[in-house]
């Protein structure tokens, strides 16, 4: 009897401990955030979004699907329940698009906003939050594909059309050309061969002529500003030029106001001399024994010592 009142309590304590553990979970597990209901119609495909799918605003988890159906009243048409965090800046400007994770290709919802309109969102005729739903990356990618194969197509049909017999004939015709002008131009440039390795010596002749007549041209430069110096200087009333000539006529005023009177005494004064010199050389011819006996003294005159008066 004890066994079994034993083994009773155990599997009652066993019975509460487990609904202990469930009910804990599901209460840990319940989500408390307050969210709001927005509804996203579309007509379009929505490959990969599953109920419980995540919602996301700029990248950041706020919130999640709640329904997908289609809506009885209009054929094809698809209604999205999500439900948003309620402090999640919802405005009329925002708008849905579909994002898929990595290459498991699971879809998401991805909310953001282009700020056009910052007004809050209003409800609708029915009482409804509805957020449009743009084309994703793989609209985009499904259109772009369907584009890129009709122009393909395109570009088919025309190189089906440029490459008829008719065509191939006139593009070998062509290349057939090609060839022989390519063959007629290595003709030219083996002509010419001679004459472009004579380049490089005619260039440098060239340069050479080219430098003489630089140098010429700075010489001809250098003249020129001489001669306008020199010209300058020539009309300057106050240049070294005009100031020589000035010193020249001030130097030959002074000539004639003083050195001439001082040449015509000096010429005076040697004309004197010259005659007193031909007087002394008269007087030595006269008497060469004065050159010996010097001069003889001259007679005393009158009211002088020795003086004898003449006889008559």
């Amino acid at each position: 009897m004890e066994n079994k009142s034993y083994a009773l309590w155990a599997g009652l304590f066993t019975i509460v401990m487990l609904c202990t553990t469930i009910l804990a979970g599901i209460w840990l597990n319940s989500d408390k955030t307050e969210r709001v209901d927005y509804h996203i119609v579309t007509s379009k495909p929505i490959v990969g979004l599953n109920p419980q799918a995540a919602v996301r605003y700029k990248g950041l988890t706020v919130g999640r699907v709640n329904q997908i159906k289609f809506d009885p009243q209009v054929a094809g048409q698809i209604n999205i329940t999500i439900g948003i965090n309620s402090e999640t800046p919802i405005t009329q400007s925002t708008f849905a698009t579909l994002g898929y994770q990595g290459v498991t290709g699971i879809a998401f919802v991805q909310l953001d906003d282009d700020g056009s309109k910052p007004a809050k969102i209003a409800s609708d005729q029915h009482g409804e939050l509805r957020i449009p739903l743009r084309p994703g990356l793989l609209d985009k990618l499904e259109k772009s594909g369907a584009r890129i194969l009709t122009n393909a197509e395109i570009v088919s049909d025309r190189l089906v059309q440029l490459f008829t017999s008719e065509n191939q004939k006139v593009m070998l015709d062509a290349f057939a050309g090609m060839t022989q002008a390519a063959n007629d131009w290595a003709l030219v440039a083996k002509e010419l061969k001679p004459t472009i390795e004579g380049m490089p010596t005619t260039m440098q002749q060239a340069n050479q002529t080219l430098q003489s007549v630089q140098t010429l041209s700075q010489e001809a430069t250098l003249l020129s500003q001489q001669l306008t110096g020199l010209v300058k200087q020539l009309q300057d009333p106050n240049g070294s030029l005009n100031q020589t000539l000035g010193a020249l006529n001030n130097l030959s005023e002074r000539a004639q106001l003083d050195t001439l009177p001082k040449i015509t005494q000096l010429t005076n004064e040697a004309t004197d001399s010259m005659r007193t010199l031909n007087k002394t050389l008269q007087d030595l011819n006269d008497r060469p024994q004065n050159l010996l006996f010097g001069k003889p003294a001259a007679a005393p005159g009158p009211g002088e010592a020795g003086f004898v008066e003449p006889q008559k």
